[in-house]
């Protein structure tokens, strides 16, 4: 099972590694070339270095040089080597390629699912693009008569325990549209923890 917590997710995101401006749009490279592969995925990253790609998305590196960026994070953050390079390298190939792939699958899931739920109460669902996805971290939005009603973010459940200023980071950039946005959670096992609760909250929303 891929891992992507501990103190090396501390380091990375108090060092900005897997930051978008920082390494590659990971989520976004995905929705351009849809890889069915973490092989794909992998190769995608190492070949938008260069920029030049018609999607306009370019990576400052490959895994491995995110992973080296980590395994040197440590020598300023402990003075000292706590785990290998390449054990660093491996948590960022989990991070990148195997639980990006997840996530997107997910989103997926999230749009199937939800969306069999709300269309019985005149509801739709689509996939967020452009600025709502990408500035304003908004992964669906649900509408009713073409107007929105509010966003979904979907994340896995350790996203609750993650830094305060990550967290901070997506509230703020969720807030920066007029409708609410709600935090759809999966578990290890893709097993969605509160999608009563979602659907509970975006009748509130109709009726607010």
């Amino acid at each position: 099972m891929a891992y992507t917590g501990g103190d090396l997710n501390f380091l990375n995101g108090k060092y900005g590694i897997s930051a978008p401006d920082n390494s590659v749009p990971v989520m976004k490279l995905i929705k351009a070339h849809r890889p069915k592969t973490k092989g794909e995925l992998y190769d995608l990253i190492r070949k938008h270095i260069a920029g030049g790609c018609p999607c306009g998305i370019k990576s400052t590196g490959s895994v491995e040089d995110f992973g080296k960026r980590l395994y040197d994070a440590q020598l300023k953050e402990w003075g000292t080597y706590k785990y290998s390079l390449q054990t660093c390298i491996q948590w960022e190939y989990d991070l990148f390629v195997t639980q990006s792939l997840k996530g997107n699958y997910l989103e997926k899931d999230a749009l199937k699912k939800l969306g069999a739920i709300i269309k019985t109460i005149g509801l739709q669902i689509s996939a967020a693009t452009g600025y709502i996805d990408e500035d304003l971290r908004i992964d669906l939005i649900i509408t009713k008569n073409k107007h929105a009603i509010c966003g979904i973010q979907v994340k896995p459940h350790t996203f609750k325990k993650m830094r305060k200023s990550v967290i901070a980071k997506n509230i703020f950039a969720n807030k920066k549209w007029s409708h609410p946005v709600l935090y759809l959670f999966y578990n290890e096992n893709n097993e969605w923890i509160n999608m009563d609760e979602i659907v509970e909250n975006i009748l509130s929303s109709i009726d607010d």
